[in-house]
C-alpha cells in the first residue's frame, strides 16, 4: 500500500512537469495581501514619522548647540508629515481648551504647561525641551488624524466638529510633563 501511493505521488509530479502549468500562469504570483490599517493605526503610525523626525532635530540642535532651530523645524515636520497648516496643531490645543472649560484639572493641566513653557522661555531654555512639551499634545493632533483617516471625504470644518465631539465624549486625555 505504502509502494502504491509513492508511485501515485511520483507519477503526478512526473506528469505535471510534463505537462506544465496553465499557459497563462507564465510567472509566479508576487502579490502579497497586506493588512490594511485602520484609522487609529494610520494615525499612530503618522506620529511615529513626527517623533522621529523631532529625535533627529533635537540631536542636531543637541551637536549645534542651537535649539532656536526646533521651533521652525516643528511647523516644517507637521506640514511635511501631516500636511497641517502652520498653527494647525494650536488650533487643536485651543479646541480642547475651550470644550474642557468646564473641567478644572484638565484647565490646570493646561495653565501648567503654559507656566511651564513662560519659565523655559524666560530663562531661555525653552528650545531644549520645546519637543518635550508639545509631545503632551500628541494624543490631540493623533485623534484629529484618526478622524482624518476615518473621514477623508469630510471637509475640515466637518473634522473639526467630530473633533469637538471626541473631546466632550472624553476619547481625548491628556498627561502633562
Amino acid at each position: 500500500m505504502k509502494l502504491l501511493g509513492k508511485l501515485t505521488a511520483f507519477i503526478l509530479c512526473v506528469s505535471a512537469l510534463l505537462i506544465g502549468c496553465d499557459p497563462e500562469m507564465k510567472q509566479p504570483i508576487m502579490q502579497v495581501v497586506t493588512r490594511s490599517e485602520s484609522p487609529s493605526e494610520k494615525a499612530r503610525t503618522a506620529m511615529e514619522r513626527v517623533n522621529e523626525k523631532r529625535t533627529k532635530i533635537h540631536e542636531n540642535a543637541e551637536e549645534t548647540d542651537d535649539f532656536s532651530i526646533v521651533f521652525t523645524a516643528s511647523e516644517d515636520i507637521f506640514k511635511e508629515e501631516l500636511g497641517f497648516r502652520k498653527g494647525f496643531w494650536v488650533d487643536l490645543v485651543e479646541i480642547y481648551r475651550q470644550e474642557n472649560l468646564k473641567n478644572a484639572a484638565r484647565l490646570e493641566g493646561l495653565e501648567n504647561l503654559q507656566d511651564a513653557f513662560a519659565k523655559k522661555l524666560e530663562a531661555g531654555t525653552l528650545g531644549m525641551f520645546y519637543f518635550t512639551y508639545i509631545s503632551a499634545f500628541d494624543d490631540i493632533i493623533t485623534e484629529y488624524l484618526r478622524l482624518s483617516f476615518e473621514f477623508p471625504e469630510k471637509l475640515e470644518t466637518e473634522r473639526l466638529a467630530l473633533f469637538r465631539e471626541s473631546i466632550r465624549n472624553g476619547k481625548i486625555l491628556i498627561l502633562f510633563p
